[in-house]
């Protein structure tokens, strides 16, 4: 006997895909399966699309729709990302990051299921091909290759200062408060915001000491600097640079996926009173999926570099009127 296709039954396969991605979660973090846990194929590739084949197989007795093919699985992986927000699974900026991923990828386990039960007498057989599509993932993953991927990031903005102002708010930047960046997709899903990057003389060597929100610090090396035209410091992270609950493990800068090599910042001046600010930073990706992993660091790249930029931009504008203001006061005296 067979259910009828009612709306509940619908949501019993909605709520079963949901379950089963979650499974998966803790499958590929607990059991030794040598893949990089929610950063593996099996996870992020495979797992969706077995939840959106899951859930098209829900309506194997009635009739379905390519919008159905391509849709309902969304409902069954926003269902998903609720249950790993609300069992901490996973944090908001790892749920931001992957669903886009995730709602495409299930979209075709979806078409590809519906395809299969269209032109066959729909038995279960289907179901468990994909069921077990990411443990099969899982088994071959170590030995597919991964190389890491060094992204260049390079944006420049005119600033309405001298080089010398620009050049004091770069190495000393105090009380950064959060009114003074301009809006930035990162910040938006959870990334800190930065609370106060100052460079200090240690031991003989120029050390940049960089503070974020909830609790986040680390240092970076002043290796090459030519007053007051550019200069170049190499980040360094510690196990202690993100402290639990600041960011993902998996996303974390400095982790084993995903780490910021290095910053140069040059001022070229247009003229007396305006000059030219170039942020050129490094990252390093290593990642089994580097096919996603690239264009999404390096629109988060720009995006985070733009609001760097701002920052120095809104603090030098800001100080050279401060200037002006102090010199007409006192002209006025």
């Amino acid at each position: 006997m067979t259910l009828p296709p009612t709306i509940s039954y619908k949501w019993l396969w909605f709520f079963s895909g949901a379950a089963y991605g979650l499974f998966l979660r803790l499958v590929v973090v607990w059991l030794p399966l040598n893949v990089d846990g929610a950063m593996s194929l099996a996870f992020l590739v495979a797992t969706p699309i077995a939840v959106g084949a899951i859930t098209l197989f829900g309506l194997r007795h009635s009739v379905f729709t390519l919008r159905h093919m391509i849709f309902y699985p969304w409902v069954t992986v926003i269902l998903m990302m609720l249950g790993a927000a609300i069992s901490l699974l996973e944090g908001s900026i790892c749920i931001a990051l992957m669903s886009p991923l995730f709602l495409l990828l299930s979209s075709i386990g979806g078409l590809l299921m519906g395809c299969i039960l269209k032109f066959t007498q729909r038995r279960s057989q289907p179901l468990a091909a994909f069921a077990l599509l990411p443990f099969i993932i899982a088994l071959a993953e170590p030995q597919l290759p991964k190389a890491p991927h060094i992204i260049q990031i390079q944006r420049a903005v005119t600033v309405n200062a001298p080089a010398d102002v620009i050049w004091q708010q770069i190495v000393s930047a105090k009380q950064i408060h959060p009114d003074e960046l301009p809006m930035s997709m990162s910040h938006l899903i959870g990334v800190p915001k930065p609370v106060e990057g100052v460079n200090r003389i240690v031991d003989g060597k120029e050390i940049r000491y960089s503070v974020w929100e909830k609790g986040v610090n680390f240092q970076a090396e002043a290796i090459e600097k030519q007053y007051p035209r550019s200069i170049h410091w190499r980040y360094q992270f510690t196990e202690h640079s993100f402290p639990k609950g600041s960011m993902d493990d998996h996303v974390a800068i400095g982790g084993e996926f995903f780490n910021l090599l290095d910053t140069t910042f040059t001022l070229t001046p247009v003229n007396a009173q305006q000059t030219t600010l170039t942020l050129t930073a490094h990252y390093k990706i290593h990642s089994a999926i580097n096919f996603y992993a690239i264009p999404l660091s390096t629109v988060l790249g720009h995006d985070f570099v733009a609001t760097i930029l701002g920052l120095y931009q809104f603090r030098s504008e800001r100080e050279v009127q401060q200037q002006v203001s102090r010199v007409s006061l006192l002209e006025h005296r």
